[in-house]
């Protein structure tokens, strides 16, 4: 049984310029982002938080180090956990309104080199069932996408189908793997409401007992 508890990445410069991009090194945290990140590291305090791992992608690692530095941890970078590979898309500026995934499954324009729905699906799943036998609970900082996917593999959707599903930065979606199964409490939720930390009430329990 583990809980695992994941974080997109604060605003950052590319949020801010609407750009998409997966490298490694560009587009920090802008200072919203920073404060998002602290808001939600006190959100996290609520519950007996064991590790945190994170995407090595700049924005998500700095959100972590500094929900790391709260928690009184050290992050763990899992490559599993990374931004989409956008090939061409990369470092290419996007409008909200009319959407290139929409496009693109209009047959619009053509993408090469687009990481395919289902390879994040494996990876993010790769990861879940690596930490699973992990006690208490587990933060893993990472985009929009990856997590967006793990939920589209729980609830049976595609990439489209799952376009609407909403994660703001610095959102918490919460996913427990108990047996083998997935159970989702929470999707890109701003704060752990007092409904959804009694659902959690034995990763608060474990704080008191250690």
């Amino acid at each position: 049984m583990v809980l695992v508890l994941f974080v997109r990445h604060g605003h950052s410069v590319s949020n801010q310029n609407k750009i998409l991009s997966h490298d490694v090194n560009n587009y920090p945290l802008t200072e919203e982002g920073q404060s998002q990140a602290k808001n939600t590291a006190k959100e996290l305090l609520k519950l007996k938080i064991t590790k945190i791992f994170t995407s090595p992608i700049l924005r998500a690692y700095q959100t972590a180090t500094i929900i790391a530095n709260e928690l009184g941890l050290i992050p763990i970078i899992d490559d599993r956990l990374r931004e989409r590979y956008l090939g061409d898309l990369n470092n290419k500026k996007f409008d909200p309104s009319d959407h290139w995934k929409i496009k693109l499954i209009k047959g619009q324009i053509e993408v090469k080199g687009l990481e395919p729905w289902e390879s994040m699906q494996r990876r993010m799943i790769e990861f879940v069932n690596s930490i699973k036998n992990e006690e208490g609970a587990i933060v893993a900082v990472s985009h929009y996408d990856p997590i967006r996917a793990l939920i589209g593999y729980i609830l049976g959707l595609d990439d489209i189908s799952a376009f609407g599903i909403s994660l703001p930065n610095a959102s918490i979606t919460a996913i427990e793997m108990i047996d083998g199964k997935f159970r989702i409490h929470s999707i890109g939720s701003p704060i752990l409401s007092q409904e959804l930390l009694k659902r959690l009430n034995r990763y608060i329990i474990t704080i008191n007992q250690r």
